[in-house]
C-alpha cells in the first residue's frame, strides 16, 4: 500500500509541476484570456466537461455559451484556448485539424507545411475553364440520377445515398481523372462512400471529448480498432485510384484544361506516394459528400423550363441565368452549412471592439458558422427556409460576413466553383424528371454535426414523375 501511495504522490507531483510550468510559459495568454467572459476552466481539462454530449448537440452548447457570455467569449479544450467570435479576420487553420492528419495527412485541408505548394498544384483543376470541361460528365451522371429518382415508388425515401453515388461518379470522372469503367471498379468504393460520415464522427468525438485523447481509453473503448479500420479503408481506395491513374499516364497524358487533380499531383513530381494518396483522399471526400443537401420548388422548376428547356444538356452559361435556383442554393448552404463551425489560429495579436479586446497570437479562433447563419440580427425568421432572403435588395442590407459558406482567406474552399456547377446541374436534371416534396417540414430540422453537417434524420422526400416522363424516359 505504501508503494502505491508513493507512486500516486510522485505522479500527482509531476502533474502539478507540469501544470505550473505550462501556466508560466503561457502567462501572457492566460492574463489576456482572463479579461474575456467564459465558463470557469478546470486544471488540465479546461472546459471539456461542458462538451460531454452527443456530436449533434455541440452547436447548441456553443449557442448556450454565447447566450450566457455574449458574442465574444472563451473556453478551454484542455490546454488550447478557444475564442468564439462572429466576425473572422486575419486567421488560418487551427490545431483541432491535427486530429484529421492521420486520415488525410498534413496538407491542403489540415493546413500543414505543404498546404500552399500542394494547393498550387491542384488549383488549376478547379478553375472556371476546367469546370467548363467537366459538364459532359456532370450532365451524363445527373441525368442517370434523375432517372433513378423519378422511378422510385410513390413513398417516402432518403435520397442521400442516391445523390452521393451520383456525385461520387462525377468526382471520380473529373477531379480523380478516372474513366467510367475504372470509376465503377475502384476497390471498396461503395464502402468508403457510406463510411466517410462515420469516420468524421469518430474524428469529431476525439476533438471534443478529452478522454478519447488518452490512448489507453481510446483502445479500451474500441475506438482504436475503428480508427485503424478507416485508415486501411482509405489506403485501399486511394491506392487503387492512384494506381489506375499512374497506369493510364504511362499510355497518354490528358489535356491541360481537363486534367484531374490526381494526375497533377502525380506529374508534379513533388509528392511522395503517401502524400499523393492523402491529398487524393482530402479532395475526394470534400467534393463528393456536399452535394446531397438540396431542396427546390415549383418556381425553380418553371425557371429551369424557361431558361434551359425540358430536355438536353445543361451549360454553365444557362446556370448563371437561373436566379431562383441560385437563391435556393444559397439558402440551402445557409440552412445546411458545409461545416457547422471552422477554426483558425490567430497569427498575430488582434484588437477588436475598438481595441477593448485583444485576441492573443496562438489562440484558436472559433467561427460558429451555424450560429452566424441563424443570427436574427441578419436573418429574419432564421429557422425557416426562405430563399427570398437572397434577393439582391435583401443581400445589400446584410453584413457580407454574415454569410461565408466557403470560409475566408487563402485557405477558403477549393471546390466552390466546381461544387456549385455540379449541384446546380444535378438539381436541373432531377427537377426536369421529377416533382419533389419534402416528407417533413423544412423548418427546425435537427442537424448532425461531425466535421460536416447533415440532417440527423436523413433527407427524406417523395418523388413523382413529371408529366410526359414515364419510367424516367421522355
Amino acid at each position: 500500500m505504501n508503494w502505491l501511495l508513493a507512486v500516486l504522490y510522485l505522479v500527482g507531483g509531476a502533474l502539478s509541476a507540469s501544470w505550473l510550468v505550462w501556466r508560466y510559459k503561457r502567462r501572457r495568454m492566460l492574463e489576456m484570456a482572463s479579461k474575456l467572459p467564459g465558463p470557469t476552466a478546470l486544471p488540465f481539462l479546461g472546459n471539456t466537461l461542458v462538451f460531454m454530449s452527443r456530436p449533434e448537440e455541440t452547436v447548441n452548447k456553443l449557442e448556450e455559451l454565447m447566450q450566457k457570455y455574449g458574442e465574444i467569449y472563451r473556453f478551454w479544450l484542455g490546454p488550447e484556448l478557444n475564442i468564439v467570435v462572429r466576425n473572422p479576420a486575419y486567421i488560418r487553420k487551427g490545431p483541432v485539424y491535427d486530429f484529421m492528419v492521420p486520415f488525410i495527412g498534413s496538407g491542403i485541408l489540415s493546413g500543414g507545411p505543404t498546404w500552399r505548394s500542394h494547393r498550387k498544384i491542384v488549383i488549376l483543376s478547379y478553375n472556371k475553364k476546367s469546370v467548363e470541361n467537366y459538364f459532359p460528365v456532370f450532365n451524363k451522371e445527373c441525368e442517370e440520377l434523375a432517372k433513378v429518382i423519378s422511378q422510385k415508388e410513390p413513398v417516402t425515401f432518403d435520397c442521400y445515398k442516391d445523390i452521393l453515388r451520383s456525385t461520387t461518379q462525377s468526382v471520380n470522372q473529373t477531379l480523380m481523372g478516372l474513366s467510367k469503367e475504372d470509376s465503377e471498379q475502384v476497390y471498396r468504393l461503395e464502402e468508403i462512400i457510406f463510411k466517410t460520415h462515420d469516420m468524421y464522427t469518430l474524428i469529431f468525438n476525439k476533438m471534443t471529448k478529452w478522454w478519447l485523447q488518452v490512448p489507453l481509453i481510446y483502445w479500451l473503448l474500441g475506438k482504436k480498432k475503428q480508427h485503424d479500420y478507416y485508415l486501411k479503408l482509405i489506403d485501399d481506395v486511394m491506392e487503387d485510384i492512384v494506381r489506375r491513374r499512374k497506369k493510364a499516364l504511362e499510355v497518354s497524358k490528358p489535356d491541360e484544361e481537363c486534367m484531374g487533380v490526381v494526375d497533377r499531383l502525380i506529374l508534379s513530381g513533388e509528392l511522395t506516394d503517401k502524400e499523393i494518396k492523402e491529398e487524393t483522399m482530402t479532395l475526394f471526400t470534400s467534393s463528393q459528400e456536399v452535394a446531397a443537401k438540396i431542396a427546390a420548388g415549383d418556381k425553380v422548376y418553371q425557371e429551369i423550363i424557361d431558361v434551359v428547356g425540358p430536355d438536353g444538356p445543361v451549360t454553365n452559361e444557362q446556370l448563371k441565368l437561373l436566379e431562383n435556383l441560385d437563391m435556393v442554393y444559397k439558402e440551402t448552404l445557409r440552412y445546411f452549412p458545409i461545416g457547422a463551425m471552422i477554426q483558425r489560429t490567430v497569427i498575430e495579436d488582434i484588437s477588436i471592439k475598438d481595441g477593448s479586446i485583444t485576441i492573443p497570437a496562438g489562440t484558436s479562433l472559433v467561427i460558429p458558422i451555424h450560429s452566424l447563419n441563424r443570427d436574427p440580427r441578419y436573418w429574419e425568421h432564421p429557422n425557416k427556409v426562405m430563399p427570398e432572403r437572397f434577393l439582391p435588395e435583401n443581400v445589400e442590407k446584410r453584413d457580407p460576413n454574415a454569410f461565408i459558406p466557403f470560409s475566408l482567406g487563402p485557405m477558403d474552399c477549393l471546390g466552390r466553383t466546381y461544387g456549385t456547377a455540379l449541384i446546380k446541374t444535378l438539381v436541373v436534371w432531377v427537377l426536369r424528371y421529377a416533382k419533389l416534396e419534402p416528407a417533413v417540414s423544412l423548418d427546425n430540422i435537427q442537424l448532425d454535426i461531425a466535421i460536416s453537417v447533415t440532417s440527423f434524420h436523413g433527407y427524406n422526400i417523395k418523388a413523382r414523375p413529371r408529366n410526359g416522363r414515364i419510367n424516367g424516359l421522355s
